[in-house]
């Protein structure tokens, strides 16, 4: 359960104490974190000798972590402008939630087959959390954290390590689009929906399971889109 007066954003946590991090996993963690924060907002330039002074390292590992953010999808690079934070398009916003449907459908298939009563209570425990929230712009980013580790931690329960590293690419998307995006005043989501979704889980059935998820993703996209077919609403 993530407490509100502790939080901390994803990823920050220890980047500078951790004595067993790389050069470039710490500059990764940091720009990720910068990112996702909205510190460095999409299409901010990220030159490499800034980069370098800011986290007190050489270029290299700054390339390096650059790369690496390329492959996550929240950084791009542009000739005569060199890397920048990703710009969403509808195009990438139908590209990322493809790919979590195509992910969370299989983690919940999964888990349907093998899930214990213990998963069950914690995960319906995390839901009912997640699902009490509202969504407001003095919570957003307390709120995203949840709903990321919410999913995370089912595709964690399945033991397929490709499947969480392919969630959290597409989740660091969605945290970075729904950042641009979160003067909302109202939940994304129907009232239980997380709660809803644990119980499908649970109840042992795979295409019971599967299509709950996809019911939930579709219905997490719409608010999405259309914030960005309609900026002005």
């Amino acid at each position: 359960m993530i407490d509100p007066t502790t939080y901390e954003p994803i990823e920050s946590a220890a980047i500078d104490t951790d004595p067993f991090l790389t050069a470039a996993e710490r500059v990764y963690r940091t720009i990720l974190r910068k990112i996702i924060q909205g510190e460095f907002p999409p299409g901010s330039r990220l030159p490499r000798r800034k980069l370098a002074e800011m986290t007190g390292v050489s270029q290299i590992p700054v390339l390096e972590a650059l790369k690496r953010l390329e492959q996550d999808g929240l950084v791009e690079y542009r000739p005569r402008c060199g890397c920048i934070v990703a710009i969403p398009t509808i195009h990438r916003i139908l590209d990322m939630y493809a790919l979590r449907e195509a992910v969370e459908c299989q983690v919940a298939r999964i888990l349907s087959q093998q899930i214990t009563e213990e998963q069950v209570q914690q995960f319906l425990e995390n839901a009912t959390a997640l699902d009490t929230v509202l969504y407001s712009s003095e919570k957003e980013g307390y709120v995203s954290d949840l709903h990321y580790r919410f999913h995370i931690q089912l595709a964690e329960a399945t033991g397929y390590e490709s499947l969480v590293s392919l969630l959290r690419k597409a989740n660091f998307l969605w945290l970075l689009w729904q950042g641009i995006h979160s003067k909302r005043e109202h939940r994304v989501q129907s009232k239980d929906s997380h709660v809803k979704l644990v119980k499908s889980i649970s109840e042992g059935d795979p295409q019971y399971a599967e299509e709950a998820m996809r019911n939930h993703i579709l219905e997490a996209k719409e608010p999405l889109l259309k914030d960005y077919t309609q900026p002005n609403a």
